[in-house]
């Protein structure tokens, strides 16, 4: 499974490289206008929390590729983090007790463009979810994983639910 993870994250970093290799009207080595924003200087992804009622959940970040202008250098600077599979990342023996019913709210530092949300077995296989989040289809420890999207990049974030 741990092969087959690393080969989703090299077919990924693959489609970003040749996505950035498209034209545009400016030629290489030219220094970006000075007048044109700067999209992020962040250099990593913002922090995703999940509210549930008054309660506040942590994620974990986990691969993630991102790109913020780096003023020192006044260029921009592309990073490519990998991790472990999610599975592999946090174990259900530990998540947090949460109802059924339950209103979760995802809460990012930046809001993305978009996300997916996707479900792991025990086996590591991973099931792609509807994006409303619905605890009262899952019953037990579950493992959720969040792969968000911004202009700057993309990453992927998991916490671990116990549906009681």
């Amino acid at each position: 499974m741990r092969e087959k993870f690393r080969i989703i994250v090299g077919l990924f970093t693959v489609a970003v490289l040749l996505y950035g290799c498209g034209t545009t009207d400016k030629q290489a080595g030219d220094q970006a206008d000075q007048s044109e924003p700067i999209h992020s200087q962040s250099r990593t992804p913002p922090a995703l929390e999940l509210k549930i009622g008054d309660d506040t959940i942590r994620t974990f970040r986990g691969v993630y590729s991102w790109s913020y202008y780096d003023s020192e250098e006044e260029s921009m600077v592309g990073v490519e983090a990998s991790s472990d599979p999610p599975h592999e990342m946090i174990s259900t023996d530990n998540a947090r007790k949460v109802e059924p019913q339950a209103d979760v709210t995802l809460e990012f530092g930046k809001p993305p463009l978009s996300y997916q949300l996707f479900v792991w077995d025990e086996a590591g296989n991973r099931t792609a979810y509807p994006i409303a989040f619905d605890l009262s289809e899952h019953e037990g420890p579950t493992l959720f994983e969040i792969f968000a999207h911004w202009e700057q990049g993309q990453a992927s974030y998991v916490v671990a639910l116990d549906v009681e």
